[in-house]
């Protein structure tokens, strides 16, 4: 399918995902992922573990619950490691850095009284503490999580539930941020304007390439740049809305 041309109108919105995109991983969040399989049973160094790992790379981006869920195949077992998982990042959040660029970012949306918001597949509870570590706890519009009945990405709920919490005139003046090919997903089947994805998270190039996008960057540090010249040289395919 044809690239969407960026909207003409004023972008209203942008949402953010948090991990990779505004906060540096530096491999915390696979390190947590490695605790909550150990602590299922499977034991580091054998092919179950590496086959296990390989598949959480796969599904990054994705709620931690549904991602432990497929790996373990047993919910209940799958609930534990979400627990471990989100003790083992809760104990991270004093070393969590901003992705350089970050806060300049969010300062000039701001100047530009362009709204932005967070949504995120961390537990509510992860949020709010990676957030006021950060010192972002007012910086954002509206900060949503994966939690009850809204579904995290690739599926749209969150990105929808944020356009209509702030009363977006139309999801073409709405950009979407962020490092997985499922946030990238989730931004193409809400419909928005321009879908950017940024390499800082590690997410293999092929991988973010091969998902839908407007634009593919090397981090958020650019995105003022996208703003003001918004050429699209990506794609966006009807099968993925």
């Amino acid at each position: 399918m044809a690239v969407t041309p960026a909207p003409d109108a004023p972008v209203q919105l942008v949402v953010f995902d948090l991990m990779g995109t505004l906060i540096s991983d530096d491999g915390l969040v696979a390190r947590a992922y490695d605790a909550a399989i150990e602590e299922a049973g499977i034991t580091p160094g054998t092919d179950a573990f590496t086959n296990a790992r390989a598949r959480v790379d796969e599904l990054r981006g994705r709620p931690t619950l549904l991602v432990l869920t497929d790996v373990l195949g047993d919910p209940v077992q799958a609930e534990e490691a979400t627990w471990t998982f989100d003790d083992a990042i809760l104990a991270s959040v004093p070393d969590m850095t901003e992705v350089p660029g970050a806060g300049h970012v969010l300062a000039a949306l701001a100047e530009r009284s362009i709204l932005t918001a967070v949504t995120t597949s961390f537990t509510p509870e992860v949020r709010r503490a990676v957030l006021k570590h950060m010192g972002w706890v007012d910086s954002f519009a509206a900060t949503l999580s994966a939690h009850g009945q809204r579904r995290g990405h690739p599926t749209p709920d969150l990105l929808l539930h944020a356009i209509l919490e702030l009363r977006i005139d139309s999801v073409g003046q709405v950009v979407i941020v962020g490092d997985s090919p499922s946030d990238l997903v989730a931004g193409n089947r809400a419909g928005a304007g321009m879908i950017i994805g940024v390499r800082s998270g590690g997410a293999p190039e092929a991988l973010l390439a091969d998902a839908p996008h407007t634009h593919l960057i090397d981090s958020i540090a650019g995105l003022i740049n996208v703003l003001d010249a918004p050429h699209a040289d990506g794609h966006r395919r009807a099968s993925d809305r």
